[in-house]
């Protein structure tokens, strides 16, 4: 994300841009940008950083229930898969709007 702030802040042409909404419609639109483009877009690195930011706590509640299946603490797995369900209910209804 810094990356992105950097060169936001280091082009001004995109000053005046209205902030472009990440819905797939975006994403698959800079996808289809050439890579340098791409390498060059200040919300490219920003929705990166933020997606990622996103994806650590759902990795992180992975890896604890495969921790507690190693340890064979069922319980605490099953408490990690109601988590993980409810996370991807609530992602499914943001993604439908």
């Amino acid at each position: 994300m810094l990356i992105g702030f950097i060169l936001y802040a280091l082009q001004p042409q995109h000053h005046g841009d209205a902030y472009p909404v990440a819905d797939w419609n975006w994403v698959a639109s800079q996808l289809q940008l050439p890579a340098a483009e791409l390498l060059a877009s200040p919300f490219a690195y920003l929705y990166a950083g933020i997606f990622v930011l996103m994806l650590t706590p759902i990795v992180r509640i992975i890896i604890t229930g495969w921790t507690f299946s190693r340890e064979r603490d069922w319980r605490y797995v099953g408490i990690s898969l109601i988590v993980l369900i409810v996370i991807g209910i609530s992602i499914a209804f943001s993604v439908a709007h």
